[in-house]
């Protein structure tokens, strides 16, 4: 018996009801007419707390109306609740001293703020509890649970001492007397965050709590779906069996059937093979793992801290934040990265006055090595030679050709027949000599000779001969990262799909199998080409310029490329702050076979 099906029974009998179980899993509850009527019930129900089939039967879940009523009553107060933390010392002084001397900015440092003072504000955290639903073969239900701090928004870990210190039910003098502390994150997108229980606060508050809980189970989520991976595999070898049995029966047959009959046994054969992708069809839907959240109440928890301002400061760029002392924790709170949410204890600066881990930075600039976060990457572009990371800042427009260099190779954007020089194209490799051949001695030339010979001159093309023509123009680039394909998707106006190239790893047909649909048609160069793929180690590098070369032809900037990565347990892309393949592409031996079956196949 479930501690649902405990808590419901047991309530019902204690108010009075009488309680009869008459089939398995369904219990027949004759309730008093005072309580019927209070619950807007009928006084006769059938209650179950698994699937049935019975018919007027009441199934009852945690979030049900009818248990939800059992619960306020039983407890008194509603399904959200507000606790508060009193009687805490306040009286900690230099608190300004200590943030100097924990935090870690490594590109910048932390200083005292002039005429800065401490003050008292109360805080704020809010439990979400869920209950989780995980879809795959089977269905299996379970309640979740994380606690959010509403300022900093980032998931609080040792809940234990605040949960456990949260019992009064109504704030004392000091508590009440305090303003609220000040909102230390904002969402990318939507209205600015004012109070931590503003209905705008807990909305933005709950996506990250459910990106907690689905970071959190992600482990258990990974290991299920290996095993339901295993059943399908199973089951699709026994179904592949079964019907490539039927098939070759079938075929059997009809090689040695009369004309009369032929036509029969090729409708029943046409019939098992569209059988046999419907079973399978079936199979990837059942064994697909899925996970829905269902929120069910929160817990709000309020206490007093103690906050103090302090600049952070390099050469170029100075912020200020707020250091908060936790009387009940005794410990100063860390900063926390306001790309990613979490907290860190090594961040960078970013220029435009954020916080990030490295892996929420974009691409240090090539030239200035100025920093920008991942919601700053909009301003760190690449050289149209060298295609290395290059900031508005320090960039060059060329005043012939428009394209932007760094200042290394601000003589190379059109230098070939109009075009950049590509320095991440590599050479192909020099064929070996069949035999050693020695080299002829050339003869010996005069001084005049060597001499270079006089440029020849030119008559200089017009700006209009030299753009070069166009057709529609793209205004970004969606690129979805699969575990063995990469897909960019050009897209223009309103969304609309102006060319898609979809680059597939198929070690066994000997490479990356290149596909383009655009609008050149069948005139396409790059459409049906097989690469043979770079080693291991450098694989990503090819693919990235793919991508760089596939933007560069519809004159797309590389800022206007954002990433996407499919996960096996969504059917929706993610958006990613960076480029990096997985799966399939980081298999050395699946590299290794491409490799090798490209050069027996188009080399030897």
């Amino acid at each position: 018996m479930s501690d649902l099906e405990q808590f419901v029974l047991d309530y019902l009998q204690e108010a009075g009801s009488i309680v009869e179980s008459p089939a398995y899993g369904v219990h027949e509850v004759l309730l008093p007419e005072a309580v019927a009527d209070n619950w807007h019930v009928p006084a006769y129900l059938q209650l179950a707390f698994t699937d049935t089939e019975e018919k007027d039967v009441t199934q009852l879940g945690y979030n049900h109306p009818l248990v939800e009523q059992m619960v306020q009553e039983a407890y008194g107060r509603s399904a959200s609740t507000l606790f508060y933390i009193n009687n805490l010392h306040l009286d900690k002084k230099g608190v300004d001293d200590l943030a100097i001397k924990s935090w870690v900015i490594l590109n910048a440092r932390a200083q005292q703020q002039q005429r800065s003072t401490m003050a008292r504000v109360r805080s704020t955290y809010v439990r979400f509890n869920f209950k989780a639903a995980i879809l795959s073969d089977e269905k299996q239900e379970r309640l979740v649970s994380v606690l959010m701090d509403a300022h900093s928004g980032s998931r609080v870990t040792d809940t234990e001492l605040i949960e456990s210190q949260a019992t009064a039910v109504s704030p004392s003098a000091i508590l009440t007397s305090l303003p609220d502390a000040p909102m230390r994150w904002q969402p990318k997108d939507g209205p600015k965050l004012q109070a931590p229980l503003d209905q705008i606060t807990l909305s933005a508050l709950l996506d990250r709590a459910q990106t907690a809980v689905l970071q959190a189970m992600q482990a258990e989520l990974t290991t299920l779906q290996k095993r339901v991976t295993r059943f399908r595999q199973l089951d699709e070898a026994r179904l592949t069996d079964y019907y490539a049995t039927l098939e070759e029966d079938l075929q059997t047959r009809l090689g040695n059937a009369s004309a009369e009959r032929r036509p029969g046994l090729q409708d029943k054969l046409k019939a098992v093979k569209i059988e046999r992708r419907h079973k399978l069809a079936d199979l990837a839907e059942r064994y697909q793992v899925s996970i829905n959240l269902t929120l069910i109440n929160l817990l709000v928890i309020q206490q007093p801290k103690l906050i103090q301002p302090v600049s952070i400061a390099n050469r170029t760029t100075r912020i200020k934040v707020n250091a908060v002392w936790d009387p009940l924790r005794h410990q100063l709170e860390q900063l926390h990265c306001q790309v990613c949410g979490q907290p860190g204890q090594r961040l960078y600066l970013c220029h435009n006055g954020h916080l990030a881990h490295s892996d929420c930075l974009a691409p240090a600039c090539i030239d200035c090595k100025r920093l920008f976060c991942s919601d700053c990457a909009h301003e760190v572009g690449a050289c149209d030679v060298c295609h290395e990371p290059l900031c508005r800042h320090s960039q060059l427009i060329c005043p012939d050709c428009g394209r932007h260099t760094c200042h290394k190779h601000r003589e190379l954007c059109h230098a070939e027949n109009g075009q950049p020089v590509d320095l991440t194209v590599k050479p192909p490799p020099a064929p070996e000599p069949a035999s050693r051949v020695e080299p002829e001695t050339p003869p010996p030339t005069s001084r005049k000779s060597r001499s270079k010979p006089a440029p020849r001159k030119t008559k200089p093309r017009s700006r209009s001969a030299r753009k070069a023509k166009f057709g529609p123009k793209p205004l970004r680039m969606e690129v979805v990262l699969h575990p063995y394909s990469v897909a960019a998707y050009m897209l223009g106006k309103r969304g609309r799909e102006i060319a898609t190239r979809i680059w597939e790893l198929v070690p066994e047909d000997g490479g990356i199998i290149r596909n383009c649909q655009c609008e050149k048609g069948d005139k396409c160069r790059a459409d049906g080409m097989v690469l043979r793929p770079f080693v291991s180690q450098e694989v990503e590098d090819q693919m990235r310029a793919e991508l760089f070369n596939f933007a560069s032809e519809y004159r797309l900037p590389p800022n206007k490329i954002h990433y996407n990565h499919l996960s096996p347990l969504s059917d929706e892309p993610q958006p990613i702050d960076r480029f990096r393949l997985t799966g399939l592409w980081k298999n050395e031996e699946a590299i290794t076979e491409a490799r090798d079956t490209f050069a027996r196949l188009y080399w030897e």
